[in-house]
């Protein structure tokens, strides 16, 4: 079995405004950082107020003990490999961005396993031990609270206590993060947004939800009306997007921001059925085209319907536009 890791070496300070560094080796060949490390497991999605949490306690743990800490992880969702992306699955973040928010996060090395068929069949003590003790050289992990990794048709977790002990291997796990009574998971944040309440996102996440993509030729409605807007197309056809609706948020183009109003779904007043993700940047003048676009979703001001006439359309976008600068200027 063949398993490649990506390792990065993060400079938070900079991260911002440059990529991280990314060396690639083979796992029978990588340097085990000392072979004095303490790691932690998972996908980290979203990097969400759960997975700070336990970054931070992997940094702090890993200080008293005189240890390296590494966020081990993996190039492609376990679910998209295992054919488990169903129709209603969507990732919280793209690659990129999970590296970059990663870092924001406080790692300091992160491990990225290429997740294959062969990485699936491990079961969670033949991963401690072939992988993070043999390979990386593991000698404490830290697991979330509701963390499990390894297949689980070998129903082993459970097991991983004593096989820890026999490896030598210091085992800890961390708490619960609640926000508003709810435990903090990649699974709630989807289900927010799928209901379009990018509020409750923004509080389990630690930050409002966002997406960045390209600006290409759109339909042009929009500037028919007053309000010619910058078509954004996503990286990645599985990055989530809120529930369709009108949602004032945020845009970002180059090294300045705007208000902005966000329409995600059709245009039913003039007769667009297909699905489209538009932003209108509020006081913004120039040409966007190739452009990257990160929109920051902040509240959704209100479903997508068909109106009358354009002039009723017009009024209602006179609307959208005030409440946008309420919600973004509060």
């Amino acid at each position: 079995m063949e398993i490649f890791i990506c390792l990065f070496a993060i400079n938070c300070v900079n991260l911002q405004f440059s990529a991280p560094i990314v060396e690639t080796y083979n796992i029978d060949n990588i340097s085990h950082l000392g072979g004095n490390c303490m790691a932690t497991v998972g996908m980290f999605d979203g990097v969400h107020a759960g997975h700070r949490h336990i970054i931070e306690r992997l940094n702090t743990e890993a200080g008293r003990r005189g240890l390296e800490p590494v966020v081990v992880t993996f190039d492609t969702h376990p679910r998209i490999v295992l054919g488990k992306a169903d129709g209603g699955f969507a990732l919280l973040s793209t690659a990129d961005e999970r590296c970059r928010l990663l870092a924001d996060a406080g790692v300091r090395n992160m491990l990225q396993l290429h997740f294959s068929a062969d990485l699936a069949r491990l079961s969670a003590c033949e991963f401690l031990r072939s992988v993070l003790v043999e390979k990386l050289g593991v000698c404490a992990l830290l697991t979330g609270y509701d963390n499990q990794f390894g297949n689980r048709a070998a129903a082993d977790f459970d097991r991983l206590p004593e096989e820890a002990r026999q490896l030598g291997v210091e085992l800890l796990t961390d708490s619960a993060v609640l926000v508003g009574g709810l435990e903090v998971s990649s699974t709630r944040v989807r289900h927010a947004l799928v209901e379009g309440n990018v509020e409750l996102a923004a509080a389990l996440l630690g930050r409002r939800y966002a997406a960045t993509g390209s600006v290409v030729l759109g339909r042009q409605v929009g500037r028919t009306m007053g309000f010619p807007t910058a078509n954004i197309e996503l990286p990645d056809r599985l990055k989530a997007l809120p529930a369709n609706g009108v949602y004032a948020a945020v845009a970002t183009a180059g090294a300045k921001s705007y208000p902005a109003m966000a329409n995600i779904g059709a245009q039913p007043t003039f007769g667009q059925t297909t699905t489209a993700f538009e932003v209108h940047l509020i006081g913004f003048e120039g040409d966007l085209y190739g452009q990257q676009l990160t929109v920051q979703f902040v509240r959704r001001l209100r479903p997508i319907r068909r109106f009358g006439s354009a002039d009723e359309l017009r009024q209602q976008l006179k609307t959208d536009l005030t409440n946008t600068l309420l919600c973004t200027n509060s």
